[in-house]
């Protein structure tokens, strides 16, 4: 019985020895920016004014950035990244794996080069999409303009009312493929079976789409539309890329806004209090796709 005890308190010592180096690492990069960065969202900190330290200011940090008016205009910005990165996003995602999932004609070299911008660096794609929309030798320019449809050369992302537009589509253009993943595995988990029976029964293919494949790929827009969301609010490198927030701050969204405080303005404790408000409302968003989906669930079942 001793030796019994013995071997599984050897085990258990053997399991903490093996676990340590990850728990260090979890805490080094993760668990200690986390607490650090809340810890001097309550401060002043400016490493400009080094002899001044940390001052501790309570939440007046909190309070200044919820009365910032351009603060919510960043997050309204967000929004609409958000929004058209989830309805275009999956709704186009949707289509191509439904395309993708049928017998076609050289499917693996189609099924790579649909997921290609997927494989690209973020950094890489913000790069080319710079050079397509150049106003003076960009390749958007140049199609339109050999094509009859525009005049003139267009400054795609110095003009207010076209930037944020243009860097929606050069979001989506390398979001999309991974919600084309997502949807294929999910429509290649359906049985075969229920789409022959319903066909058997009647049902037409739009049927088939609405009462089948729609209500069991519901797990899968449910994951996407979280982690599009999540994704999106902090989406920065192509904004930095392509426009830096401008023109006239049309592109600033919360991660420009938040970095723009921290290595612009050295406003850290500042910065990290809006790191952490946006934390609420994408946690805010994530409760609620949540409740929306599990109202869903009861009202089919």
């Amino acid at each position: 019985m001793k030796r019994r005890l013995t071997l599984e308190a050897k085990d258990k010592r053997l399991g903490y020895i093996l676990i340590a180096p990850t728990i260090i690492i979890l805490f080094l990069i993760v668990i200690y920016p986390l607490s650090y960065a809340f810890y001097i969202s309550f401060h002043n900190m400016n490493i400009t004014i080094p002899w001044k330290g940390k001052v501790f200011v309570g939440f007046n940090n909190y309070i200044d950035v919820i009365t910032d008016i351009t603060w919510w205009k960043a997050i309204l910005r967000t929004l609409y990244f958000v929004i058209a990165d989830i309805t275009v996003g999956i709704t186009l995602g949707l289509g191509v794996a439904l395309l993708l999932n049928r017998k076609l004609i050289l499917k693996p070299i189609i099924f790579a080069i649909v997921l290609f911008p997927y494989v690209l660096p973020p950094i890489v794609n913000a790069l080319m999409w710079k050079l397509i929309y150049d106003p003076d030798y960009g390749f958007l320019n140049g199609i339109l303009y050999q094509l009859g449809l525009i005049k003139d050369y267009i400054p795609w992302l110095s003009k207010t009312s076209l930037a944020i537009v243009m860097l929606i589509i050069a979001n989506l253009w390398q979001g999309t493929p991974f919600a084309i993943i997502l949807f294929l595995a999910g429509l290649k988990s359906i049985p075969l079976e229920l789409y022959e029976a319903a066909k058997i029964d009647g049902s037409s293919s739009w049927q088939s789409f609405v009462y089948i494949t729609l209500p069991l790929l519901k797990p899968i827009i449910y994951i996407l539309v979280v982690m599009k969301t999540i994704l999106t609010f902090k989406i920065f490198d192509l904004i930095y890329a392509l426009t830096g927030g401008g023109p006239a701050n049309t592109t600033q969204v919360v991660s420009m806004k938040i970095y723009n405080e921290s290595f612009l303005f050295f406003k850290f404790g500042r910065a990290s209090a809006m790191s952490y408000i946006l934390l609420g409302v994408v946690m805010c968003f994530v409760i609620l796709y949540m409740k929306l989906f599990e109202e869903k669930k009861e009202k089919v079942g």
